[in-house]
């Protein structure tokens, strides 16, 4: 009976519940106590991350690493071509463009040769044009009369004017070509050929490819009257510069020097095609057209000039050298008149010859 109370007695105390009394706990800790579960969920949570960080490498094993690609590196600045350093010129004068016509000769006459005009042209850009300076003029023969020109006589010409000597090349760097090549130009222009031709031959020797120099050597050698040695001279200017103006006209003297009037002429019709602007090779090729008898077209040709360089001197004077040929003392009087009053002084020679034969014409000039 006290059994039985005790046990009645203790189910009041659990509140009178008929279920069973929870478990006794494990060694160790009881579960049910809270810091327990949280260290449970804890290392729950711990391994799923060990779990996805696996799976996260097992799949990039798999894949492979995407490449690294390098950055780029800046892109290089464009280094400008270095510029050719100007060569010093044997005057002051700016050289032509490359592919310029090459610079052609004043007045020149049959009797005398065509002035050196150097240029910057196949063969060497070094060389450029001289300053214009004071002019020589040539002193020319008498006026040709109908039966001196019939005979063969002297042939009107015109003065001619030579360069002056070039300057020296400013700067330091200093070209012994050129310095030679300027040395025989002025040689030439004092009259003095033979110098000039040996310091030419010097200058064509270093420098075979200059076409100046062959020109100013022929010109040199033609003034000396060794005219096979100034046929080789031009014959190597044609060569290296068959459309070299001056070349052509050079030729063309020495042809007429030689005899050969119709190749001369041949030579003379070829530079004033070549050069517009220049009145020597007209002049020249209408003195060949007289020389060979063809007056008409001596006329014509000087008169085709006259249009071009009108009230020029040497084309009246070599208008009244025809006329004066002809026997047309009419037009002849009309071509010496108006060369006295377009020369004015500047050719006192050929003025003096003029008033000459004006006077034996029985006119006062």
């Amino acid at each position: 009976m006290s059994l039985l109370q005790d046990a009645l007695r203790k189910a009041q105390r659990f509140g009178g519940s008929s279920s069973p009394p929870p478990l006794s706990p494990h060694p160790g800790g009881s579960p049910g106590k809270p810091g327990t579960r949280w260290k449970l969920l804890a290392w729950i949570l711990a391994a799923a991350f060990a779990v996805g960080v696996a799976g996260v490498l097992f799949l990039m094993r798999r894949t492979g690493s995407p490449p690294v690609v390098p950055p780029a590196p800046p892109a290089a600045r464009a280094i400008p071509s270095p510029e050719p350093s100007p060569t010093p010129s044997p005057s002051g004068a700016a050289s032509q463009p490359p592919g310029a016509s090459p610079a052609v000769p004043p007045a020149a006459s049959v009797s005398d040769t065509a002035p050196v005009q150097p240029t910057a042209k196949a063969g060497s850009s070094r060389v450029r044009r001289a300053r214009g300076g004071a002019a020589r003029t040539s002193s020319p023969p008498s006026v040709p009369t109908a039966g001196s020109m019939a005979a063969g006589g002297s042939a009107p010409a015109t003065p001619t004017e030579t360069p002056a000597a070039p300057a020296a090349a400013s700067g330091a760097g200093r070209d012994p070509v050129l310095e030679k090549f300027n040395s025989g130009v002025a040689a030439l222009n004092r009259g003095k050929e033979e110098e000039a031709s040996l310091l030419l031959r010097e200058v064509t020797a270093s420098s075979p490819g200059l076409v100046e120099g062959w020109n100013a050597l022929g010109i040199a050698l033609l003034r000396q009257g060794r005219l096979d040695d100034a046929d080789g001279a031009f014959s190597r200017v044609l060569s290296l510069s068959p459309r070299y103006s001056p070349g052509l006209l050079n030729i063309g003297l020495l042809r007429l020097a030689q005899g050969r009037i119709e190749e001369g002429a041949a030579y003379f019709s070829r530079a004033a095609e070549l050069s517009p602007g220049s009145l020597a090779p007209r002049v020249n090729l209408a003195v060949a057209q007289a020389r060979a008898g063809r007056f008409g077209e001596a006329e014509e040709t000087l008169l085709a000039a006259g249009r071009r360089f009108p009230g020029h001197p040497d084309v009246l004077y070599h208008l009244g050298t025809v006329y004066d040929r002809i026997g047309n003392r009419a037009r002849g009087i009309e071509a010496y008149t108006a060369f006295l009053a377009a020369s004015a002084g500047s050719r006192p020679l050929m003025e003096d010859r003029v008033r000459a034969r004006l006077r034996a014409w029985g006119e006062s000039p």
